[in-house]
């Protein structure tokens, strides 16, 4: 700063006086809340995105929201009612495979998927009740489990919400109705939301996407001591515009937005319910999730349209249709190990 400043008084030794009529400039105060980790952080390859962030951020498709995610992207292809396509740190990390996803204690990331490891699909989240996204990148973090070898984006649910309906209308077809509210009942707060949206895309074949999300939630207390129990419910149909032959283009069988099976689409459904513990135990924090839910995808994809069969075409059908329940149980104390302040944690995961 003083090198700087030495040299602009060699370039102009006789600045010109400020004119008298000049307005004051009016004081603008800057805050980063991710700057405040020291001491909460462990390293910089993990944080959290606060509410204020949240709420600046569009986000007509759920996935959008981890894109607050430092270095991570977010991006769609095969319709809109599909799994997100995730990108960390030079790694394609398909719908999921290795970025471990968890929304109100619950794991998003489904082994053995019929159409991917890992496969994450966000569309069952509403973006209004998301809070406090935290973060991990790297493959340091044992507490994770599977799929994290990348990252992890834990996402939390509000515990209220101001009453509210909104209504939007867009280009490309794109309508959203969102109506949420919360009221106090007993010692603790009980939320509601409903969420409907069509959207058609840019496409000569519109995805016609058509989804219902709806969600009831009591909590009691907070993240030190405190409990919450959360129901969801999600159903989306669309019609999807998959890869197509670069040849197709060029020869002008089809536009640029354009598709040679128009019948490619899905339809999913999910239904779950999430519990969540927290209490101070002794010099530590115990926490306790639960969780079961059902998903249910059908997909039609036609990548490679008339190669193997000529006369049928080649669409083919991925199902996946599963129940799943499980639970972590957790607990975090703070000491001083051989003269240094540590963290020492214990815990246990279970799914069926």
């Amino acid at each position: 700063m003083q090198a700087y400043a030495s040299l602009a008084h060699a370039q102009a030794p006789n600045p010109p006086p400020e004119p008298q009529d000049a307005t004051a400039v009016q004081e603008v105060t800057v805050s980063a809340q991710r700057l405040s980790l020291i001491g909460s952080a462990a390293t910089a390859s993990e944080g959290v995105v606060v509410n204020d962030e949240l709420a600046l951020t569009p986000a007509y498709r759920p996935g959008q929201l981890l894109e607050t995610v430092p270095g991570l992207a977010v991006t769609s292809h095969s319709g809109e009612g599909k799994a997100n396509q995730y990108l960390l740190r030079g790694y394609n990390l398909d719908h999921g495979t290795d970025l471990a996803t968890f929304v109100d204690g619950m794991p998003v990331n489904e082994p053995t998927h019929a159409h991917g490891q890992g496969y994450t699909d966000l569309n069952f989240m509403i973006p209004e009740l998301a809070t406090n996204i935290r973060y991990s990148k790297g493959p340091y973090y044992a507490t994770e489990g599977d799929f994290a070898s990348v990252g992890a984006v834990h996402i939390g649910y509000l515990d209220r919400i101001e009453d509210q309906v909104a209504l939007a209308v867009g280009t490309f077809g794109f309508e959203r109705l969102f109506s949420a509210g919360s009221t106090a009942l007993g010692k603790g707060n009980a939320l509601g939301a409903l969420e409907l949206q069509h959207y058609d895309g840019p496409w000569v074949s519109p995805d016609d996407q058509r989804k219902i999300n709806a969600v009831v939630r009591y909590s009691e207390g907070d993240e030190r001591d405190g409990y919450s129990l959360t129901a969801m419910f999600y159903h989306g149909l669309w019609n999807a515009t998959t890869d197509q032959p670069e040849r197709a283009v060029a020869e002008g069988l089809i536009g640029r937005f354009g598709t040679l099976d128009p019948s490619d689409g899905g339809q999913a459904q999910r239904e779950s319910l999430t519990g969540q513990f927290f209490r101070t135990l002794g010099e530590g924090r115990l926490t306790l999730s639960v969780y079961v839910f059902g998903n249910h995808l059908s997909l039609w994809n036609d990548f490679t349209h008339e190669l193997i069969d000529p006369v049928n075409g080649d669409q083919e059908e991925q199902h996946e249709d599963r129940i799943a329940s499980g639970g972590a149980l957790g607990y975090l104390r703070s000491t001083e190990l051989l003269g240094f302040s540590s963290d020492l944690a214990a815990g246990v995961q279970v799914r069926r």
